[in-house]
Formats: structure tokens, C-alpha cells, sequence
């Protein structure tokens, strides 16, 4: 790795680590646990990095934030959450990930995750839950590698929309681990929380409005660094 990857990789993994002492919001059904505003700048880290350094990035400073704080088994499970979220990112962002299409990788990635909730007993009954990811991954199949080249060439509104839509890809990618994490601690006994289908039916409009906020924030924060740093640090 060249020494600037190094430097901004390292950067990136020591604002995460301060970013994660931000106030979040509550994790409902999960006594203490929070989802912090840090997963709202994760997105960023892919933008900037590209999806390998910038995913990279989230995992040290995922784990130094943890071992700092003494994290539960729980919030553990969730470290791979902003990981994913960085990588999927990076991936939409950039036209190629090694010999792959950006945007196929990260239809595979949320693709794949739809298709595990649908695989658990909650995901069978409450069929509906995923509706704001289905709408990501339309997203992504409709628009693939126009992204990318928004996001390299794009000024003004045409910059905002794709870092919007990039950022909320991310996000959807992040939800949906998480809940799929939240029912495996739940039924492995990690945590103790309710299965009830109406407790996720209740939560649908509550993460939507979680991560819609999110996403504008992740937006709001990535127009202006991408301007900053796209000459001189973006990864092709």
C-alpha cells in the first residue's frame, strides 16, 4: 500500500473511534444498546477510500472503538454492519472492483441479504419488512454504472443525487444485517428480545425514518469532502 492509503486509512480509523462516542439513537428491544451517528458518516469512508481501504478503515476502527469500551457479544456481532456499509459504498462508487462491475457486487451483497431475511421464520411471516431495501436494490439495478460515473464527473445536484442514493444503498445494506444479527442473538438466547412479527411490523416506519436521516446526513457530509478530495484522492 502506497503511504497515503496508509495515512488516510488510519485517519479514517481513528475518526471512527471518535465518532463513536456521538450520542444515537436507541436500538428498540435491546436494553443500552445504540446505533450512533457514526453509522450515518460510515458511507464516507467508502466514497473517500474506495470499498477494500475504505471497508478497511471501519473494521480497525470498529475494533478499537470495542476493545476501548468492553462491547458485548452483541455489539461484536454487529461490528461487520458499517463494514459492509463502507464496502458497498466504495463499490458504487467506483466502476470496477477488481474485474467486477461496482454496482454488481453490491447488487450481490444486498441481494444476498434480502434473500437471507426471507430465509428466517420472521422474514416469512413479515414479508413486508424489506420494502426500503428491495427499493435500494432498484435502485442500484436501475442506475449500475451511471453512479459511478456521476460520482467521478457529476457537479452540483447531479453529485448530491448520486452520494444520496449511494448513501442510502449503504444504509439499507447496514439495516438489514443488523436485523438479521438482532434475530440470530435473539434466538441463540445473547439477547433477550421479542420475535413478536407485530414488534417488526412497528419497526418498519421507526428505521425508515432512522435511516432516511442517515442517509441525508451521510449526504450533507460527502458532497463537499468527494469535491475536496476527488483530484487528489480518489482511488479510480
Amino acid at each position: 500500500m502506497a503511504t497515503r492509503d496508509i495515512a488516510l486509512t488510519t485517519s479514517m480509523a481513528a475518526l471512527y473511534v471518535a465518532l463513536s462516542y456521538l450520542p444515537g439513537f436507541p436500538v428498540i428491544g435491546v436494553e443500552g444498546a445504540t446505533i450512533g451517528v457514526l453509522s450515518a458518516v460510515v458511507p464516507v469512508f467508502g466514497f473517500v477510500l474506495g470499498p477494500w481501504l475504505g471497508a478497511s478503515a471501519a473494521f480497525v476502527g470498529g475494533i478499537v472503538r470495542r476493545i476501548l469500551t468492553g462491547a458485548s457479544v452483541y455489539s461484536w456481532l454487529l461490528l461487520p454492519a458499517t463494514v459492509l456499509s463502507a464496502f458497498v459504498a466504495g463499490c458504487l462508487s467506483r466502476r470496477r472492483v477488481g474485474i467486477v462491475r461496482g454496482w454488481m457486487v453490491t447488487a450481490l451483497v444486498l441481494g444476498g441479504l434480502i434473500f437471507a431475511w426471507y430465509l428466517t421464520w420472521v422474514g416469512q411471516v413479515v414479508w413486508v419488512f424489506p420494502l426500503l431495501h428491495w427499493a435500494g436494490l432498484a435502485v442500484v439495478l436501475l442506475f449500475g454504472e451511471w453512479l459511478a460515473l456521476f460520482f467521478q464527473r457529476g457537479e452540483g445536484l447531479e453529485l448530491m443525487v448520486c452520494v444520496g442514493l449511494c448513501s442510502f444503498v449503504a444504509n439499507m445494506v447496514a439495516q438489514i444485517y443488523g436485523t438479521l444479527v438482532f434475530i440470530g442473538a435473539a434466538e441463540l438466547g445473547v439477547i433477550g428480545a421479542s420475535l413478536s412479527p407485530i414488534f417488526f411490523l412497528a419497526l418498519i416506519p421507526v428505521f425508515a425514518v432512522e435511516r432516511l436521516i442517515f442517509t441525508v446526513i451521510a449526504t450533507v457530509v460527502g458532497v463537499p469532502v468527494v469535491l475536496a478530495l476527488r483530484r487528489q484522492f480518489l482511488r479510480s
